[in-house]
């Protein structure tokens, strides 16, 4: 406690001030009416602001040209804007004229004339895929049609891309069941939806043995079809016979 006195008595009765010390006015505050501004300024009002410090320095940057002219238009508080002769206290509408009007028309012109090209081309004409069919297959047969009928004629490989067109090579091979999907989810009812997701070997049997019955009944039906048709020409060849015997028999 007696430490704590000691301090600040010779804190209040330090040394007196030096002659014709004057206290500093560099660090102006606005809000102390003791602290007087003189009337030409401080000259740390007249330094325009820098830069922040970049990297490990703590100095600021110098300002660049833009900021040092940004800085006296707003202490001239100066707007680069014409005021308006129709209404008071506003300002002109400065609109940007377009230079290069017709370069970009032209420009957009160009490019949307060189993708529709582009797509007409890759669509219609090129073939893909080596002449197998895909996607644009009917896309360029109705080309060659075209072509045909305008021309006349087609070359070799043109005639067997229309009417001998090649097969994609895609073949639909059957999954086993156990590789598929594993006996303990396809037992859980949660998963019923997914175990119909892709066809599995029970299910492509399935689809041939139906397919087998369609052709089968097919079948049936075209002989039954063809003794119905033998029994209508003996039927018809018999009236015939009949006919002329009796037509003989008048005369």
């Amino acid at each position: 406690m007696s430490k704590n006195s000691n301090q600040q008595d010779d804190y209040l009765n330090r040394r007196p001030n030096p002659k014709d010390w004057t206290q500093p006015k560099a660090p102006y505050n606005p809000y102390d009416p003791n602290d007087i501004r003189p009337s030409q300024g401080y000259p740390s009002e007249f330094k325009l602001p820098g830069q922040s410090p970049s990297g490990f320095s703590s100095l600021p940057r110098q300002p660049t040209q833009y900021q040092q002219v940004n800085e006296t238009m707003e202490r001239l508080n100066y707007i680069a804007r014409p005021k308006s002769d129709i209404y008071p206290n506003q300002y002109k509408i400065l609109r940007k004229v377009d230079t290069n009007k017709r370069l970009d028309l032209g420009s957009r012109y160009f490019s949307t004339l060189l993708t529709s090209g582009l797509v007409i081309y890759f669509t219609f004409f090129y073939r893909w895929n080596d002449g197998k069919e895909n996607v644009f297959s009917d896309f360029r047969r109705f080309q060659l049609k075209l072509k045909e009928k305008i021309k006349g004629g087609l070359n070799e490989q043109d005639y067997d891309d229309l009417y001998h067109p090649k097969s994609a090579g895609i073949v639909l091979k059957n999954v086993k069941d156990s590789q598929y999907i594993s006996e303990d989810i396809r037992r859980n009812k949660e998963h019923e939806d997914l175990i119909l997701n892709r066809p599995s070997e029970r299910h492509i049997l399935e689809a041939e043995r139906i397919k087998q019955e369609q052709e089968e009944k097919m079948l049936r039906d075209l002989d039954l079809y063809k003794q119905y048709g033998n029994e209508l020409r003996d039927e018809l060849d018999n009236n015939d016979i009949s006919k002329k015997k009796k037509w003989f028999g008048i005369f």
